[in-house]
C-alpha cells in the first residue's frame, strides 16, 4: 500500500526543540513495520503553523495529492496534529473518505476514545444538518425562480421543445422543434380520430423509424407514447411543484440495492402548484378528447379480456425464459374448427409493439399443460406445509450469499480501478517531470 505522512508543529519553539523530527521518525518507523511504501515527495510537513487554520502549505499539497490519487492512506501521529478544530477534522476526514483515502492515527485513533466517539457523532449531526440546509435552500430557490419564470424544469427533456439557457443577461427561453411537434400532433390526431391504442401508435412510430425522444434507444416504448398523450404542457400550460416523493405502496426492487427509498409520487395541494406558460402544440379541446379516448381504450381492453380470463390460471404471471418479457394469453382453433387450444405467448413475438428491436425466438406454451404442472406442484406444497419454511430459509441464504458476493466483487473492482488511476497519474507526473520520454 502506498501511503503519505503528515506532521505539524504550531510554534517556532517546538520547531527548534525538534518535535517535528520526533514525529517524522515515529511515522517512518511505523510505516516500515507495516511494510508500506512511502515516496519522499509524499512527506508533508508544516513547521510553525497553527492547527486552528486550514490554509497550510503542506496540508494543501496533501489534499491536492489525494485528489490526484497518489496514495491510499495518510499516516498522522494524532488527530490534533491534523487540526485543532473538531469541525476542521470532520471536514478533512469526510473529504478524504470521498476520495477513498484512509486516515491512520498512531495515537488516540477515532473510535477508541471519548474524543473519537464525540467526533463520530458530530460528523453525523453536521452532515445531516448540511444536507438538510442545502436541500431546503435549493428547494426555496427553485420555487422562487419558477414563480418569476426563470426556472423551466419541464423544458429540459420535453419532447417537441428545445430549451435555450440563460445567456448574456437574457432569461431562458423555450422554442418549438418543428419535426418533433408534428409527431406530437399526429399522435393526438390518430388517438382521437382513429381510436388507436398506445401499442398501435408505438408500432407505427417504430415502422416509420421515427427518432426517439432521447436518441439513445432504437425503438419507442408504449409508456413513452402514453406520457406524451397525457402531458398537459402541449396545451400551453406547464406546472411545477405539483408532485412530491413518497414511499411506494409496493416495490419490485430490493431496498438494499437502491439509494433513495421514496421512489413513489403523490400530488400536492393545488394551491401549491406553480403554473407557467408554454408554446402550445395542440388545443385544450383536443387534449380533453384524447384523455377521454385513453379511458375508453382502457375500458375496452378490460371488457375484451374478461370473457377468456377464467380459462387461464397463470394469466399475467408467466415470464418468458428467453427475453424476460411477460407472456400473454392467446388461443387458436384447429383446421376443422372443432377444437380450441389455449397458449401462453411471449409478447416479444411482435417486437415493434413492445419496444424491442429483434423478435423473441421462444415457442408458445400450451396453457392447459403448464397450468396442470403448476397446480399439482402447488397442491403438493400445501399438503406438506413444513416444506415452506425450509424453502424460505434456502431462498434467504441464497439471496444473502449473492449479496455478499456482489459486495465483495464491487469492492475488488473499485480497488483495481483506483490502482490503475494512480498508476496512470504517476506515469503522467513522471513524463511531466521529464523522468521518462513519450515513447517510454
Amino acid at each position: 500500500m502506498q501511503v503519505a505522512l503528515y506532521a505539524r508543529v504550531s510554534t517556532p519553539n517546538q520547531q527548534q526543540e525538534g518535535t517535528i523530527a520526533s514525529q517524522v521518525q515515529s511515522l517512518h518507523l511505523y510505516i516500515q513495520q507495516q511494510g508500506w511504501g512511502l515516496l519522499p515527495m509524499h512527506e508533508y510537513i508544516d513547521e510553525g503553523v497553527s492547527g486552528a487554520r486550514l490554509d497550510r502549505p503542506a496540508l494543501d499539497r496533501l489534499r491536492d495529492g489525494a485528489h490526484r490519487g497518489e496514495f491510499d492512506a495518510v499516516v498522522v501521529l494524532a488527530p490534533d496534529r491534523l487540526a485543532r478544530n473538531y469541525a476542521h477534522q470532520w471536514l478533512l476526514i469526510e473529504e478524504f473518505e470521498k476520495l477513498q483515502v484512509q486516515w491512520i492515527f498512531l495515537q488516540n485513533p477515532f473510535g477508541d476514545t471519548p474524543q473519537g466517539k464525540l467526533l463520530t457523532q458530530m460528523q453525523g449531526m453536521m452532515a445531516e444538518y448540511e444536507r438538510a440546509q442545502i436541500h431546503e435552500r435549493t428547494r426555496r430557490g427553485r420555487l422562487e425562480k419558477a414563480r418569476r419564470g426563470e426556472f423551466i424544469p419541464w423544458a429540459y427533456r420535453c419532447y417537441g421543445y428545445r430549451y435555450l439557457p440563460k445567456r448574456h443577461g437574457c432569461a431562458p427561453q423555450v422554442v418549438i422543434e418543428p419535426e418533433e411537434a408534428e409527431v406530437v400532433r399526429q399522435l393526438y390526431r390518430a388517438l382521437v380520430e382513429e381510436q388507436a391504442s398506445c401499442r398501435q401508435l408505438t408500432k407505427r412510430l417504430n415502422e416509420a423509424r421515427t427518432p426517439t425522444p432521447s436518441g439513445k434507444n432504437q425503438v419507442w416504448q408504449p409508456a413513452t407514447v402514453r406520457t406524451i398523450l397525457t402531458n398537459l404542457v402541449y396545451t400551453g400550460r406547464a406546472r411545477y411543484n405539483y408532485r412530491q416523493p413518497v414511499l411506494p405502496k409496493s416495490r419490485k426492487a430490493d431496498e438494499t440495492q437502491i439509494r433513495y427509498l421514496k421512489t413513489g409520487r403523490s400530488y400536492r395541494s393545488p394551491q401549491d402548484w406553480v403554473w407557467s406558460e408554454a408554446p402550445a402544440l395542440i388545443t385544450p379541446e383536443l387534449f380533453e378528447k384524447a384523455y377521454l379516448q385513453l379511458q375508453r381504450n382502457a375500458e375496452a381492453a378490460r371488457k375484451m379480456y374478461q370473457p377468456t380470463s377464467r380459462r387461464y390460471l397463470l394469466r399475467t404471471l408467466v415470464k418468458c425464459g428467453e427475453c424476460g418479457l411477460g407472456m400473454g394469453a392467446s388461443h387458436q382453433r384447429s383446421a376443422c374448427k372443432k377444437y380450441e387450444y389455449l397458449y401462453y405467448e411471449c409478447k416479444g413475438h411482435t417486437p415493434l409493439t413492445c419496444g424491442r428491436v429483434t423478435k423473441c425466438l421462444s415457442r408458445r406454451v400450451r396453457a392447459d399443460r403448464l397450468d396442470a404442472v403448476v397446480w399439482q406442484s402447488l397442491s403438493e406444497l400445501l399438503c406438506t406445509p413444513t416444506v415452506i419454511p425450509q424453502l424460505h430459509r434456502t431462498w434467504a441464504q441464497a439471496k444473502q450469499q449473492n449479496l455478499t458476493t456482489l459486495t465483495t466483487q464491487h469492492a475488488q473492482v473499485l480497488q483495481r480501478k483506483q490502482r490503475v488511476e494512480r498508476q496512470v497519474q504517476r506515469l503522467v507526473d513522471a513524463y511531466q517531470a521529464e523522468v521518462i520520454t513519450l515513447s517510454e
